[in-house]
């Protein structure tokens, strides 16, 4: 069994959500990727990518990873795109467990719709851009993990939490 279990998955499939309730059902310690880098930086996400852009967000993503990665006994949500990167996708295999919350996008759209914190998701057609920027990750996500949990609007955050419990223990 690896000592860490990474989430990964589209923005708004449930990472933190499921990230927070699986580490208290683990006794395991939390992190929030993108929340980490909020804290480092003492701004929004939005902020960090429209002053210093997606490149220094991205190279601080990777050193976080890496970083927490390394710690033992933890649960880490990762950013939605985070797998787009391979250096991330090699931290987080190397010691962790790692689970794609697999979210249909009609899900995903109503759970983001109105978030304004989404720079990715600052367009004009939302649905769209989330179409089109699932359709590119999909793969990424399912060939960089070692377990798949199938989400829609009908799943209950503690089934699934329970799943992904039951998965880890037997890995």
């Amino acid at each position: 069994m690896k000592d860490n279990i990474a989430l990964i998955g589209f923005m708004g499939s449930g990472k933190t959500t499921i990230g927070r309730l699986l580490a208290k059902a683990l006794d395991m310690k939390y992190i929030d990727i993108d929340r980490e880098i909020e804290r480092i930086e003492q701004r929004p996400v939005t902020e960090i990518y429209k002053e210093k852009g997606e490149n220094y967000f991205k190279d601080l993503e990777r050193k976080i990873i890496a970083r927490e990665s390394l710690e033992n006994n933890i649960v880490i949500s990762t950013g939605g795109d985070s797998i787009v990167d391979n250096k991330n996708i090699k931290s987080l295999k190397e010691t962790s467990f790692v689970v794609y919350l697999n979210c249909s996008i009609d899900c995903i759209y109503e759970r983001v719709k109105d978030k304004t914190h989404r720079p990715l998701l600052n367009v004009e057609n939302v649905y769209e851009t989330i179409v089109e920027l699932y359709n590119k990750r999909r793969i990424l996500y399912q060939i960089s993990c070692d377990f798949i949990v199938d989400i829609d609007t009908n799943t209950n955050m503690y089934d699934t939490v329970d799943k992904i419990k039951e998965k880890y223990i037997l890995s």
